[in-house]
């Protein structure tokens, strides 16, 4: 039975005609080449590159004992050589089982004779999966270890196709199997897991990951079974499916290899994506295609940014949209467009001829649109491309508000717009999220560690809720919670070795053995949990719901979310992180190398680095910031300004 389809039925007569036509060829030149031999009992074993690795039924290997018995071996053996001048049995395990039976209950000796046939080694494996696969009963797992051995042996995947008649499809899906965790595969075995578990388990190429999705989605299970959706779901939980439109937009050719996790398994040959990294794609064709529209049609300036500009809220401090003014068509264009629009009036339903029409005639009304655009008008407005419901969004003609000037705002008043720099801006993306993920994960750490303003931050979002949204939902509870604990430690230099992340997997595990048996389904166990557990709960649970993951839109850097929140916490980043070489200053720029330095005070050690080839200066870096306790300036929260007091009152009642 095939392990990539769900259908043991069907499947199974599939793998019988490929590998009966396939594997048979395989062998038959080597079976016929040799003749049939006769070896002791004594001299034969189980082979191990023989598939079967589940035990026989035990009324399976009576029953054939008994045939043999009467009526004597009908089929020879397939062995190999071993060492010690053994011999493996590689076809015929369960004849050779009860065959040891009878020797066992004194029917056979040692020494009675066996018909064998002697293959290569190489051949062994191809002979024990042609047998098998023939056989109602093998199992998915022992077909996973048999294509597992074959590569093992360096034949390539297009190689095992032909030895045993599969495409190179699914070749590539078992080798995708036989990489799980041996764990996992023993629980496939075992029938505790089914093929569909192991589908979606081996969209996680780390091991140690696919056990800790397989425990996690146990205990959300129903009786402690994993739900399949649930797999997925932990494991991309901070990814979205290429079968969406922002993919489709950008396409499979803006990833680099390793980007996207494929989905051997699905149907189209699909996978998943990072949310952010496929948003920083996006917004950089957006880019382009902004600067095109740009230079091609004359606008003064172009932004491209992720959503589209609006009418309110801060965009309506910066941006005036105004009106698309009324196309401007010549008079043969009028005539071709009224012609166009009767023919495809006339069209009860659409159709390809439709569809043609169509097309025709938003390419007219295009060309009149940007020829209603006065180059006047061009030279004092721009372009912003956008997206906006699943498709490229352009917004032209549109203003920048004067933010300089006192007084009412009007639409003459055209300014570039500029916006005070970052220092974060001039840090790669890539480093950005890192860095910012890093961050997250220890201020979560630090307020798992301040239990009360955890709670109050708990307590505020629900206010938000309670008091500002009206909800009509009749659920007793909607409450959510976004956590990304696995999304976070990926994209943290730091990993599952840094001081937050073990800070806050000790604290887990630790409330974890405290909670009530079968919680999971009855939330009215928690009723007998005392205060201060649930206190501890609270804050983990809030605390594990931060996110200050920093984006960036047309060049410039989010702000962070958590700045206001560390300043509550009195929070420091290096009592959590230290900046090393391989995972931060060698992610650097010289430039920025010596720059660092010299931002924390180490002049001196700057100039030396100077002189320093980059990977040099990184490694100097790490060691001069050891004792100190320096963080770059785009990963703190901004220092306040010291706030001036009056100095003829210091009575607030007074002054007030």
């Amino acid at each position: 039975m095939s392990v990539t389809e769900s259908k043991a039925k069907s499947t199974r007569k599939a793998s019988v005609t490929r590998a009966d036509k396939a594997g048979a060829v395989a062998l038959k030149t080597a079976l016929e080449a040799v003749q049939i031999e006769y070896l002791p009992l004594s001299a034969l074993v189980r082979s191990p590159l023989n598939v079967r690795t589940i035990p026989y039924a035990a009324d399976s290997i009576r029953e054939l004992a008994d045939s043999i018995a009467a009526v004597g071996l009908l089929q020879n053996l397939v062995v190999h050589a071993l060492e010690g001048g053994r011999f493996g049995v590689a076809a015929g395990g369960r004849r050779l089982t009860a065959m040891m039976h009878l020797a066992d209950i004194g029917t056979f000796s040692s020494d009675q004779p066996v018909a064998v046939k002697r293959v290569p080694d190489d051949l062994a494996v191809v002979a024990s999966m042609t047998e098998n696969g023939q056989r109602r009963d093998m199992h998915p797992a022992e077909q996973i270890v048999g294509f597992r051995t074959l590569a093992a042996e360096g034949k390539t995947p297009a190689q095992i196709g032909d030895l045993l008649g599969y495409g190179p499809r699914h070749v590539q899906r078992m080798l995708k199997l036989a990489d799980l965790a041996p764990v996992i595969l023993e629980a496939l075995a075992s029938d505790e897991l089914t093929t569909e578990h192991c589908h979606a388990l081996a969209l996680e190429s780390d091991p140690a990951r696919q056990v800790q999705v397989l425990e996690a989605a146990r205990q959300k299970g129903w009786n402690n079974k994993p739900e399949v959706r649930d797999i997925r779901s932990l494991i991309t939980e901070s990814e979205v499916t290429t079968d969406c439109a922002k993919f489709r937009f950008v396409g499979e050719t803006a990833f680099r290899d390793g980007e996207i996790r494929r989905d051997l398994f699905s149907a189209d040959d699909g996978g998943f994506v990072d949310a952010v990294l496929l948003d920083t794609r996006v917004l950089e064709k957006l880019t382009q295609a902004a600067e095109d529209l740009k230079a091609t049609e004359g606008w003064s300036w172009c932004l491209a940014r992720m959503e589209s500009v609006r009418y309110h809220g801060e965009d309506a401090q910066v941006y005036v949209l105004q009106d698309e003014p009324n196309p401007v068509y010549s008079e043969e264009e009028e005539e071709r467009l009224a012609s166009l629009q009767d023919q495809y009036d006339a069209f009860e339903s659409e159709c390809d001829e439709s569809a043609a029409l169509e097309l025709e005639i938003a390419a007219m009304e295009s060309a009149g649109t940007d020829r209603a655009w006065t180059q006047e008008m061009k030279d004092a407005t721009g372009v912003v491309v956008s997206w906006s419901y699943g498709a490229m969004t352009v917004q032209r003609g549109v203003l920048l508000r004067d933010n300089s000037e006192e007084g009412e705002k009007t639409p003459s008043q055209v300014h570039t717009y500029t916006r005070q720099p970052d220092p974060a801006d001039a840090i790669s993306l890539p480093l950005v999220t890192k860095m910012s993920s890093e961050r997250t994960l220890a201020v979560q750490a630090a307020l798992m560690q301040q239990p009360q303003k955890a709670v109050a931050m708990l307590v505020w979002s629900l206010c938000q809720k309670v008091f500002v949204v009206c909800s009509t939902q009749s659920h007793p509870l909607q409450i959510s919670l976004t956590c990304s604990h696995y999304s976070l430690c990926d994209n943290a230099p730091s990993g599952k070795t840094g001081v937050a992340w073990r800070a806050l997997m000790a604290e887990k595990n630790r409330l974890e053995a405290l909670l009530p048996e079968g919680w999971q389904k009855d939330f009215t166990t928690f009723f007998t949990l005392d205060g201060a557990v649930l206190m501890s709960l609270m804050a983990l649970c809030t605390a594990f719901s931060v996110n200050g993951v920093q984006t960036r839109e047309h060049g410039f850097t989010s702000r962070s979310p958590l700045n206001d929140l560390e300043a509550e916490l009195n929070f420091h980043l290096r009592d959590w992180w230290q900046p090393e070489t391989v995972t931060f200053f060698g992610q650097l720029s010289k430039v920025q190398i010596v720059d660092a330095l010299t931002d924390a005070g180490l002049t001196g050690a700057a100039r030396n680095a100077e002189k320093m080839k980059k990977g040099d200066a990184a490694e100097y870096a790490e060691s001069q910031m050891s004792g100190n306790r320096w963080v770059p300036a785009w990963m703190a929260a901004p220092v306040a300004s010291p706030v001036q007091t009056d100095t003829d009152s210091h009575n607030p009642a007074e002054a007030a």
